[in-house]
């Protein structure tokens, strides 16, 4: 794609096998894309001049033929949210207005966190379909807001002069979160609003094979915290194992020290609407906390109380790993500020403490996710290169792989991708041959830091994390295509050493 700043004033991505077949007179009805004013940084046009391009792309997809079939133009409503500030009523109604009224449908592409059909009078009265979004980058992070799942497409077919035709899902990853999934799989089908709390029995019931008291009251804990994200920031994991903070602790020492105090006053602190290609290096970023994490361990110790009863059920050692997972990694972000917080007053003996702290959990959650067969990088990485035919193509593809869950390869030696860490996964192999090691040479340098007197060396450490990273996304390395370990005894032991 290419950004212009003339008169065109839009990103455009033409299928040109599907325009071929746009032309031939034996097709009825076909299809065709084009992404208008999508993630647009250049000058902005006015509403005629969207009108204008709009009607000129259809033009260019229909030359000859746009009376002889059917078409639909179906653009996604995210613009509509990524960018408010610049779409207004009259530049929302110039390109929805810019086609024949019914030909056009737009995908509420976020509508189970910000709802554009609730602000802009049904698409001024565009026909849409109802979306759930949920994830990005295929980040594992249990997370949803089973409420708006269960409640949002109903409240939008039934409202005033609805224009709703239809519920989607648009997630850029579904290997997470099997909750979420299938409730919105259901809504597809229902006419009448859910009671979720009879829904959460009944789903307990179906994915472990029997009722346990115990996983059903740990749902019902889980329906108000982990799946109750009401803060509308769409949540791409940032937490510090996946994450790791691109920053200089040296800069801005007491803002960031004040930050740091806040927020173990206040866990899980209101945020601003994030952007996730919006970084600063002297800045700490902030993990997406949205509830308590002493609520989410108080419902793991009730899936391990089940243990006994369902520790041969695949589903429920799935949902324990995950939610094992999930508490482990919301402690070691407390355990990274608390390393920053002894950097900061320059004690070397705690920071080495932390430090050795966040690494052992690094690790320790990665012999957990070795245990499922649903967490480990190996899976991965064949999956790509039994695509390959030689190989040439085996090793392309493996690089592939290794770099979309990594960093994405527009890096120079001391200047990282804005999308490192994008598509970060929680898997086995991936913590322990890649963010432990990253997190490792940070650590070292901010102890060196405090021997010698000096300010951390951003540029150093950035030269050397990056240089890591291109060796091991050309790498060859295997990794366990097949779980190892006991997923509840592993559990149970990290619980007890370190939430209790």
């Amino acid at each position: 794609m290419k950004s212009y700043e003339n008169s065109k004033f839009f990103f455009i991505t033409i299928l040109l096998l599907l325009l071929s077949l746009c032309s031939s007179s034996s097709v009825r009805e076909s299809e065709a894309m084009a992404s208008l004013l999508n993630s647009l940084d250049a000058k902005k046009p006015s509403p005629s001049e969207q009108e204008s391009a709009a009607r000129g792309v259809l033009r260019r997809l229909l030359p000859t033929h746009l009376s002889s079939f059917e078409f639909k133009i179906i653009t996604k409503g995210w613009l509509f949210y990524s960018d408010s500030a610049f779409w207004k009523p009259p530049q929302m109604k110039a390109l929805l207005h810019s086609v024949p009224f019914g030909k056009m449908i737009v995908l509420d592409l976020f509508a189970d966190v910000k709802p554009i059909w609730k602000s802009s009078s049904q698409f001024y009265d565009t026909p849409y379909i109802w979306c759930m979004l949920h994830n990005f980058g295929g980040n594992i992070e249990m997370y949803g807001i089973l409420d708006a799942v269960a409640s949002g497409p109903i409240d939008a077919r039934v409202s005033k002069n609805s224009t709703m035709i239809g519920v989607g899902m648009c997630m850029e990853g579904i290997e997470q979160n099997p909750i979420v999934y299938e409730l919105m799989s259901e809504m597809a089908f229902r006419s009448d609003p859910l009671q979720l709390e009879e829904w959460l029995t009944t789903y307990s019931r179906r994915r472990y094979g029997k009722s346990v008291q115990q996983v059903e009251a740990a749902w019902k804990i889980l329906h108000r915290t982990i799946y109750n994200c009401t803060d509308g920031i769409a949540d791409h994991n940032t937490d510090y194992i996946v994450k790791f903070p691109d920053w200089d602790p040296s800069v801005n020492n007491q803002h960031g020290r004040s930050e740091i105090i806040q927020r173990h006053k206040l866990a899980g602190i209101q945020q601003q609407r994030r952007f996730f290609l919006h970084e600063t290096s002297s800045t700490l970023p902030r993990p997406h906390l949205w509830y308590n994490n002493q609520d989410a361990v108080s419902a793991l110790k009730l899936f391990l109380d089940a243990g006994d009863e369902l520790a041969e059920i695949p589903t429920y050692r799935y949902d324990l790993v995950d939610l094992t997972r999930q508490s482990l990694s919301k402690l070691a972000n407390e355990v990274y500020l608390n390393a920053i917080h002894a950097f900061w007053d320059k004690d070397p003996r705690a920071l080495s403490f932390h430090s050795l702290k966040f690494l052992q959990l690094t690790k320790d959650i990665d012999t957990l996710l070795a245990t499922d067969d649903n967490f480990l990088l190996g899976t991965w990485l064949e999956s790509a290169k039994k695509l390959s035919v030689n190989a040439e193509e085996m090793k392309q593809y493996e690089w592939n792989a290794r770099t979309q869950v990594t960093m994405w390869y527009d890096n120079t030696k001391n200047v990282q991708s804005k999308l490192h860490d994008y598509a970060n996964k929680f898997w086995a192999g991936l913590l322990e041959a890649y963010y432990l090691p990253r997190a490792a040479m940070y650590f070292k340098r901010l102890l060196k830091s405090l021997a010698e007197k000096e300010e951390f060396k951003l540029e150093e450490w950035r030269e050397e994390w990056i240089a890591y990273s291109n060796k091991w996304q050309a790498g060859a390395e295997l990794y366990p295509v097949t779980a190892q370990g006991n997923a509840v005894a592993i559990a149970k032991e990290l619980y007890q050493k370190y939430l209790t």
